[in-house]
């Protein structure tokens, strides 16, 4: 995963049927994508973690929105 090398801290998601990303851009990768779990990834300065999965893509966005708790 990558590590924010300037001391920023942010959330991603990532499909966990391609979590290195879509081999392609053909509507059938995508479809395929958002019938999986999504990962549910925090980094911050000192690297990044798996936190969660959500089991579909209505689920995984809510989280990206939500703000984070804890320090800054």
């Amino acid at each position: 995963m990558p590590v924010s090398g300037n001391g920023r801290c942010y959330r991603e998601i990532r499909s966990a049927r391609f979590p290195l990303g879509f081999p392609d851009r053909t509507d059938l990768t995508v479809i395929e994508a958002f019938d999986e779990a999504w990962l549910l990834i925090e980094h911050s300065p000192s690297g990044a973690a798996l936190v969660g999965v959500a089991e579909d893509y209505d689920d995984a966005r809510a989280w990206l929105a939500e703000q984070p708790h804890g320090p800054a």
